[in-house]
C-alpha cells in the first residue's frame, strides 16, 4: 500500500440532473480497452441509487415494515447525496475511464436501494438506474454488478431482480469477451446463473457470488475446477473476511454457519495468491493475509458518498494490530463472543490493514505480474492510495 419505467437516454440523464455534468461526454467513444493480459477496471462500491421525492420509487413501500424509521432515513441519505456529491464521482471515474484504457466497470453489489415493495417499481428502478450509471462512461463498455442484499429488498423483489439481473449480466460479460462461463454446477454455461459463476477474462479467472449463499462449495469448485488461471478474482458484496462493524455477520457464508468451509476457501484462496473484491460495509478497507499457505488480499470499495468529509484517503486504521478494537465496545454477551470468533479466525495472519469510512471511486490495474487497486476520494481524480493486491 502506498500513499498518494423506461425512458430514453436523454431524458433519463437530464431528470437524474447529470446533464451539466456529462454534457463534455457526448458522443465521446473514449480510449479502447487493454489487452487481454493488461487491463484496467473502473470500481464503485455501494451505490444504493435513488431519487427524490421518496415517491419517485418508494410510493408503494409499506409502513407495516418494523425498520420503516431506519429506512426512511436511508431514503433521505441516498435522495441528498444523489442530488449532487455520488453524481460528482460518478463522472470524475467516468472521465478518468474515457482518459484511459478501460475494459470494464465493476459495481459491487447493493446498486440501488430497493424497498419498493412493488415489482414493477422495483424493475424499473434497477432499469433507471444501470441506465444512469452507465451513460457517462465510454461507449459499449460493459458493466458488471454483483448481487447484493439491496438489490432485491422488499415485496417480491428477488425474483424481479433476478429476472432482471441474470440476462443483463450473461449479455455483459458476453460483450466483455468473457470465455468459459460456468455456473455452480461447473457445466459449461449459456447464461448467468447464481448462486455463483465464473469466467475468464484473458488469463484470470473471475468468479462472482450471492455472498448471502450458505454454501461455500460452489465457489471452492468454480475456483478449484480452474488451476491454470494467471489471476483468481473472486467477487462478493459481502466481504469474506469478518468486518470491523456491529454487522460483521452479514458476510460471505453469513455469520457462523460455514464454519466447516470457510478454513477451505481461505486456504484455497491463499494457495492461489487471490484477490477478493467486496463491498456492503461502506467502508474503504484493505486486508493482506499471509499464512503457511500463501497468501491473498480483500478490497471493499464504497461509492456511498453520505457526508461530504467521507472523501479522505486517510484511514480511521492503518496497522493490523488495530482489527477489531473499533467494535469490541459495542458488544457484548453471545455477540461479542462471536465477533471474538469470527474475527480471532483471521486475526493471526493478517499482516496489512487499512480501515476507512471514505467513500470515493476506484480503478483495478491488472498486469502479469501485478494488481493494484487506486483509490480516488469522493470525486477526485487524482488517487490519495494505491494498494497492491498481488
Amino acid at each position: 500500500m502506498t500513499s498518494k419505467g423506461m425512458v430514453n437516454r436523454r431524458e433519463f440523464v437530464a431528470a437524474a440532473g447529470v446533464a451539466g455534468g456529462l454534457a463534455w461526454l457526448g458522443g465521446c467513444g473514449g480510449i479502447p480497452g487493454g489487452t487481454p493480459d493488461a487491463y484496467e477496471v473502473a470500481v464503485l462500491g455501494d451505490t444504493h441509487f435513488d431519487a427524490e421525492p421518496e415517491s419517485v420509487y418508494h410510493s408503494h413501500y409499506d409502513e407495516s415494515n418494523k425498520y420503516a424509521q431506519i429506512q426512511h432515513e436511508e431514503f433521505r441519505r441516498n435522495g441528498e447525496m444523489w442530488r449532487k456529491r455520488c453524481r460528482d464521482l460518478l463522472v470524475a471515474s467516468a472521465r478518468i475511464a474515457h482518459e484511459q484504457k478501460t475494459d470494464f466497470v465493476l459495481q459491487l453489489g447493493d446498486i440501488i436501494q430497493g424497498d419498493c415493495d412493488d415489482v414493477p417499481t422495483h424493475k424499473k428502478m434497477l432499469d433507471d438506474c444501470i441506465r444512469m450509471l452507465r451513460a457517462p462512461y465510454p461507449s459499449g463498455i460493459p458493466f458488471l454488478t454483483v448481487v447484493g442484499n439491496h438489490d432485491f429488498r422488499g415485496k417480491g423483489a428477488k425474483e424481479a431482480y433476478y429476472q432482471f439481473a441474470e440476462p443483463f449480466m450473461t449479455a455483459e460479460v458476453g460483450r466483455l469477451g468473457g470465455e468459459g462461463l460456468k455456473c455452480a454446477d461447473l457445466q459449461p454455461a449459456v447464461a448467468v446463473k447464481y448462486p455463483a459463476f465464473s469466467f475468464r477474462k484473458g488469463p484470470d479467472l473471475w468468479v462472482f457470488c450471492h455472498f448471502e449463499t450458505q454454501n461455500l462449495q460452489p465457489i471452492i469448485d468454480l475456483i478449484a475446477a480452474d488451476p491454470g488461471a494467471r489471476h483468481v478474482f473472486l467477487v462478493t458484496h459481502g466481504p469474506f473476511s469478518a468486518d470491523d462493524s456491529r454487522f460483521f455477520r452479514w458476510r460471505l457464508g453469513g455469520g457462523n454457519r460455514c464454519d466447516a468451509l470457510r478454513p477451505r476457501l481461505y486456504e484455497l484462496l491463499s494457495r492461489r495468491h487471490a484477490v477478493v473484491l467486496s463491498g456492503h460495509s461502506h467502508t474503504t478497507t484493505y486486508w493482506r493475509h499471509e499464512n503457511r499457505f500463501g497468501s491473498f488480499c480483500e478490497f471493499t470499495a464504497n461509492s456511498v458518498w453520505a457526508k461530504p468529509e467521507l472523501a479522505t484517503g486517510e484511514p480511521i486504521h492503518g496497522d493490523p494490530k488495530d482489527y477489531g478494537v473499533l467494535t469490541m465496545s459495542q458488544l457484548e454477551g453471545e455477540k461479542l463472543a462471536d465477533y471474538r470468533h469470527a474475527l480471532d479466525f483471521f486475526r493471526p495472519g493478517l499482516k496489512g490493514y487499512f480501515f476507512s469510512k471514505a467513500a470515493g471511486h476506484y480503478r483495478l490495474q491488472v498486469e502479469a505480474g501485478k494488481v493494484e487497486m487506486a483509490f480516488y476520494p469522493g470525486a477526485t481524480r487524482t488517487p490519495a492510495r494505491t494498494f497492491r493486491l498481488a
